[in-house]
């Protein structure tokens, strides 16, 4: 498994942490960590979950292919079961599982200007954005900043509109293939 070969002077990125299961892996391994959650609600118990680390920054704002403000939508079930529904909460999703009255407009980075703003090589990015991933994929893709990416795992959505996102991922499956660096999992979970 690639975090057993993470240690200290390796960056890696979380987006879409949540409420940090898989920052404070990542943190674990003495790597720097930079999380990125959205959502006041959900980024507030990111920080009681995570603490303070020297290893870890957390970022409150959404990763996207260009800087935004939007609304981040929330699921209709959040109020049953927060640690599970908050994974939910989305820029893009519209459907009927999404409580479209409770938004909360949330900055969004541009990401790969972020990454290009760094001093450093990313050794594993970790994307869960909820069908935010197709835009700031297309665009990660297409940046110079890519050739300082070891590794990105990517936990897609194509489900949220099939018709649209399976050619998506095809496509984006055949680029990975024929891509030396960085490795890209678009199955990831």
């Amino acid at each position: 498994m690639l975090v057993d070969d993470l240690g200290p002077g390796d960056l890696c990125i979380d987006l879409g942490a949540n409420l940090g299961v898989v920052t404070l892996q990542l943190a674990g391994t003495g790597a720097d960590i930079i999380a990125f959650e959205p959502d006041p609600d959900t980024f507030a118990m990111l920080e009681t979950n995570v603490g303070i680390g020297a290893n870890v920054t957390l970022v409150q704002k959404a990763a996207g292919h260009r800087y935004d403000h939007l609304p981040l939508k929330r699921s209709k079930r959040l109020h049953e079961d927060f640690d599970r529904f908050s994974e939910a909460s989305s820029l893009v999703r519209q459907d009927a599982a999404m409580d479209l009255e409770n938004t909360v407009e949330v900055e969004v980075v541009d990401f790969p200007k972020f990454l290009a703003g760094l001093n450093r090589d990313v050794r594993l990015i970790k994307m869960d954005i909820e069908g935010a991933e197709w835009d700031l994929l297309q665009a990660l893709l297409d940046h110079p900043v890519l050739g300082r990416i070891d590794c990105i795992f990517v936990e897609t959505h194509e489900w949220m509109n099939p018709a649209k996102y399976m050619p998506l991922a095809a496509q984006l499956q055949k680029r990975a293939e024929d891509m030396e660096r960085p490795y890209l999992n678009l199955f990831w979970h």
